[in-house]
């Protein structure tokens, strides 16, 4: 890893645990939660705010300005609106994608969760996906947090990755081991 990159994800931690620390208790955690993921949605729907928030040339009072009426039109969390402003002027807005997943990491750790990322070529049907996190759970013997991504590359079969490990038991992996 390049050092521009471990001082990111350092920056990105520290924001991340700053809002942890403001908030209250695990009610405005959640609330906190769901004004991130929506600002983030927000940014990535439009992409002329996206575009006017990653613009270099324009100052953080600019910026600030504009984002302090977002916040304000949709009503968020005084911390939260506070940390998005605290962002802004020290010029880690861009950066927001990255606290916010950084952020429901701490959280999950601090709740006991592991995260499992189950990639498959097609959606899994409800049934399916709590028999595979009731099983995973089981006998793992934590708690799981499973996210679920969807790959047609992978054309069909399952990959699981839990901490640093990968399961990979998809038909393109089958087919690259027999050279096709």
């Amino acid at each position: 890893m390049t050092k521009n990159v471990e001082n990111i994800n350092e920056i990105c931690k520290r924001y991340a645990n700053a809002l942890i620390l403001s908030s209250q208790d695990r009610n405005e955690l959640k609330i906190i939660t769901e004004n991130f993921e929506h600002f983030n949605k927000v940014l990535r729907i439009s992409n002329d705010l996206s575009s006017y928030i990653k613009n270099p040339l324009i100052n953080s009072q600019k910026k600030s300005s504009v984002l302090k009426k977002i916040c304000k039109s949709f009503s968020y969390n005084q911390f939260f609106s506070g940390f998005i402003g605290v962002l802004t002027k020290h010029g880690k807005i861009n950066l927001q994608e990255k606290i916010l997943n950084e952020y429901k990491r701490i959280i999950d750790l601090k709740d006991g969760l592991t995260e499992i990322i189950v990639t498959t070529s097609e959606p899994l049907e409800k049934e399916v996906e709590k028999k595979l996190k009731t099983k995973l759970s089981d006998s793992l013997k934590l708690k799981i947090k499973l996210t679920k991504i969807i790959d047609k590359e992978i054309i069909g079969g399952i990959k699981i990755k839990i901490k640093s490990i990968m399961i990979d038991n998809s038909i393109k992996s089958k087919l690259t081991e027999f050279g096709i």
